[in-house]
């Protein structure tokens, strides 16, 4: 058995978290197009922001990102006087703070740090989700990749990343760029459904559930039928980014929806999850999606240490 279970938005009275968006250069603003939550966008090139339908948008040179894209408790005090007011008052009234970037380049790499950093001095969670590039592309480009997910894993609550490599093993015959739409509407899932089934009471055990399993990876899985709680399971499971051993794992999210949820299916769910990660602290919620029909849909976060 886990060392718990935590179920979110227990309490029938609760608010529902604040949460904000925010799309971190020219990937964040693409993934974060047209979402129903508030947004803001960040990015060294106008061009990302002119096309961009954030309710809020801030141009930043390359060259302040250099200075500020540390997390060390003296530059975080000084941060108001080095970036503005501006990007310390977007994170008013948020709990929640989803950074949607891709590392590797400028606005991606050390934005997101540096948003990281003003997150935790104005007292919000910040979760990362972000891509990272194909092997095909630029050593340097990887490398740089490799040195921000170790920068934003110091500096967040928790980073979700999904590696870019793994698109062809979900969509093979998709052209690129149709694969990268495929590839946004699943990074933007466990924000949604963390969103949904979250209170503003559940941030605290949000964090403690995680500990210091800052490092996650996200699974998907659909199930119809009279077996779908266990297609559901074993196709989240087998996520294409959960290429690790799964014992690893010491923290997992879990969010089930279908059209009219069952109490019966969510402890079948839990109980399935347990048997194959049975060390894990699991936090879990459930909320009705009549877009889903006869199916059932289960988001799954797994999270270690990295």
């Amino acid at each position: 058995m886990p060392n718990y279970r935590t179920r979110f938005s227990q309490s029938a009275g609760s608010q529902r978290v604040r949460a904000k968006f925010f799309g971190v250069g020219s990937a964040g603003c693409n993934i974060i197009d047209g979402v129903p939550f508030p947004t803001v966008v960040l990015s060294t090139s106008s061009a990302d922001l002119a096309r961009s339908r954030a309710e809020r948008k801030v141009l930043i040179g390359a060259d302040r990102l250099l200075g500020v894209a540390d997390s060390s408790p003296d530059l975080v005090k000084q941060l108001p006087s080095i970036v503005g007011h501006e990007l310390f008052d977007v994170f008013n009234n948020t709990e929640l703070a989803f950074l949607m970037c891709g590392l590797g380049g400028v606005s991606g790499s050390l934005g997101s740090r540096m948003l990281c950093s003003i997150a935790r001095a104005k007292g919000a969670t910040a979760i990362v989700i972000a891509a990272t590039p194909f092997s095909a592309e630029s050593i340097r480009r990887r490398e740089a990749a490799t040195k921000a997910l170790a920068g934003v894993l110091s500096s967040s609550q928790l980073v979700i990343e999904f590696d870019n490599d793994k698109l062809s093993s979900l969509a093979p015959s998709l052209q690129l760029h149709r694969a990268f739409d495929l590839l946004n509407g699943i990074m933007m899932r466990p924000a949604t459904d963390l969103c949904a089934v979250m209170s503003r009471d559940d941030v605290s055990s949000f964090r403690q559930i995680l500990g210091e399993s800052s490092y996650g990876r996200f699974g998907l899985g659909l199930g119809r039928g009279d077996e779908r709680v266990d297609r559901a399971v074993a196709e989240a499971l087998s996520s294409p980014w959960f290429d690790y051993d799964l014992k690893e794992v010491s923290a997992a999210i879990a969010v089930y929806s279908a059209a009219d949820p069952w109490d019966k299916e969510v402890e079948k769910i839990l109980s399935l999850l347990e048997e194959r990660l049975p060390d894990i602290r699991l936090g879990w919620g459930s909320y009705a999606d009549t877009s889903l029909g006869d199916r059932i849909r289960l988001s799954l976060i797994l999270c270690k240490k990295r």
